[in-house]
């Protein structure tokens, strides 16, 4: 299989063995490369996934007394809006390692970048900073 590079900003795709794109004169990545990193975020995306679902799976039960195990002694001592909130936020980094899987599967399979992927995975990180510096404000306010 022959070695390609792509230009992320023009879509240019080269067989020559050239380090900047022949059309716009941006960085060129080579298939290996693009699919190396496609590796990297899989991990990361799979990392965030199984963290945050974990950590919610084992919070979630203690946030909402119906769902309160009994003999432990932990309780959530918040407001019912307050936990939600805060598993909205796990939900939305959940979301972020899911599309950071869906990513890195296209960077392997493809050899390149997806423009599209890439902003919905900034839209997403930035919806999960607002968020998180709403449910920052929401929590002290609460104190």
């Amino acid at each position: 299989m022959q070695e390609f590079s792509s230009c992320y900003s023009c879509g240019q795709v080269t067989n020559e063995a050239v380090s900047q794109c022949p059309n716009c004169g941006r960085r060129l990545r080579t298939a290996k490369q693009v699919r190396r990193l496609g590796w990297l975020q899989l991990l990361i995306g799979l990392f965030l996934v199984g963290l945050m679902g974990t950590i919610t799976y084992n919070v979630a039960p203690l946030m909402f007394p119906v769902f309160e195990p009994r003999g432990t002694g932990a309780r959530f001592t918040g407001t019912a809006e307050q936990a939600q909130m805060i598993l909205a936020l796990f939900g939305m980094v959940i979301a972020f390692g899911l599309g950071s899987i869906v990513s890195g599967l296209w960077q392997i399979k493809t050899g390149r970048r997806n423009k599209w992927l890439f902003i919905l995975m900034v839209v997403l990180f930035v919806v999960l900073i607002v968020f998180s510096w709403y449910l920052r404000a929401a929590l002290r306010g609460a104190s």
